[in-house]
């Protein structure tokens, strides 16, 4: 089996294994309840496929000259996806995006702007109770 045709397997194979990523992460955002799930499922088909898609169009026409573009493409596609996901996430928790109902715990609720935790803060948007929602108290 040659190199070329061994390539050519490869970076269809790739492309097409970004374009499933891709409908995954898009049949995601119509069927996840709320915005922070959707937002990681589209932040995470958005790194992934997008990458699969780069590497196999490098992989079916391949230069010495594309090799630290597509490497350069990947680490910024991985990191500004996930990135852009949690930013999202997080403008949607502060401007009052209520969580799902079988959301039961949430980092942000109980996080102070003092260092040592000591600030009382008002519950956040989508918290009726003040707690964890695992039955402790609030």
């Amino acid at each position: 089996m040659s190199w070329e045709l061994l390539a050519t397997i490869l970076g269809s194979v790739s492309v097409i294994a970004g374009s499933v990523v891709f409908l995954g992460g898009a049949v995601g955002l119509l069927r996840f309840p709320d915005l922070y799930v959707r937002s990681s499922a589209i932040g995470a088909a958005a790194g992934l496929g997008l990458v699969f898609v780069i590497v196999g169009a490098f992989l079916l026409h391949p230069t010495w000259e594309a090799a630290p573009k597509v490497v350069v493409a990947a680490i910024l596609q991985f990191a500004s996806s996930a990135i852009g996901a949690m930013s999202i996430a997080r403008s949607g928790f502060l401007s009052g995006a209520a969580p799902t109902s079988a959301t039961r715990y949430s980092q942000l609720e109980f996080s102070s702007d003092q260092p040592d935790g000591s600030g009382d803060e008002a519950p956040r948007p989508g918290s009726s109770t003040g707690h964890d929602g695992l039955g402790e108290g609030g």
